[in-house]
């Protein structure tokens, strides 16, 4: 088992590859190896969750409303909405294969990750990415699109309602969302055209509001 936990392997993993080697020793060493057989169930949708998972070898598929939504293989993961922003599993994951993951408690997650800036944004453009192509899944009048509609819709509330309370400008909530979905001060900059100096004048602008000084609270505090 230990050529599938090295470090190597870990680091290509897109919210692992700027975490600190100790960190990556501490998840190789510290977290448990889950194997499932052929068929075998690792969580139902509405299921409560602490975990999330790294699929070492084999592959899953993915299910929301008994229809197919995604195939997941060695190097993807899965189950980090329920570390995130606290909320119950999202869909059904049975193995296609024998599958071998490697599996975060939420305990190692927040102790190892939780504090880096990078693991976080790449976890929340990851979870935009599927949001985005599961919408575009589910045709109307689909229940299962719908019900996805409205889990998105609730999530755009909370997120408006507390950038509401915060008393930020329309301009400082467009830098906030886009920092949310993991975008770079570079890429914001472009897609708002202004200048990554004026958007990092507006992120110093949201941290003071907000009572923050990182991105990473940012992102939890939008989600919790």
């Amino acid at each position: 088992m230990a050529e599938l936990t090295n470090l190597d392997f870990l680091r290509k993993i897109d919210f692992l590859e700027k975490v600190s080697t100790d960190t990556l020793v501490c998840l190789a060493t510290e977290c448990q190896l889950k194997a499932l057989k052929k068929g075998e169930v690792l969580f139902e949708d509405e299921e409560e969750g602490g975990s999330m998972y790294i699929i070492l070898s084999g592959e899953l598929i993915v299910s929301k409303n008994e229809k197919e939504i995604a195939h997941r293989k060695k190097g993807d993961y899965l189950g980090e909405m329920s570390l995130i922003g606290s909320k119950p599993r999202s869909a059904t994951v049975i193995s296609a294969l024998p599958t071998v993951l490697l599996e975060i408690t939420q305990e190692q997650f927040h102790t190892q990750l939780s504090s880096s800036p990078d693991a976080l944004m790449a976890i929340m453009k990851t979870l935009s990415d599927r949001a985005r192509d599961n919408l575009k899944i589910f045709e109307r009048p689909d229940s299962g699109r719908d019900r996805l509609q409205k889990e998105e819709d609730q999530l755009e509330e909370h997120v408006k309602y507390l950038m509401q309370e915060a008393g930020l400008t329309g301009r400082e909530a467009d830098v906030a969302r886009l920092i949310c979905e993991g975008l770079s001060d570079k890429e914001i900059a472009k897609g708002l055209e202004l200048s990554p100096h004026t958007v990092k004048d507006h992120l110093k602008r949201v941290y003071s509001k907000f009572r923050i000084h990182a991105r990473s609270q940012l992102v939890s505090l939008m989600f919790k």
